[in-house]
């Protein structure tokens, strides 16, 4: 499987291989997408929900409390 970054991560989350992995599903998902008329519900709900995820990681990771910095 290739690398989904040719150069060094430049955010934190690039590194995990969660955020890696659910770059290559919106990819799939698009591709799986293309063929489907974009006027059906589920067309726009999958490329929501795929998009969401990477997005959910970076935030969830950018994200820091003192609890979790003393733990």
């Amino acid at each position: 499987m290739k690398e989904p970054f040719a150069k060094p991560p430049f955010f934190d989350h690039e590194k995990l291989v969660a955020s890696q992995r659910s770059i290559e599903f919106v990819a799939w998902s698009t591709d799986l997408l293309d063929p489907i008329p974009s006027k059906l519900s589920v067309c726009d709900q999958l490329d929501r929900a795929s998009t969401s995820v990477p997005l959910n990681i970076a935030e969830g990771n950018g994200k820091y409390t003192p609890y979790c910095i003393s733990t």
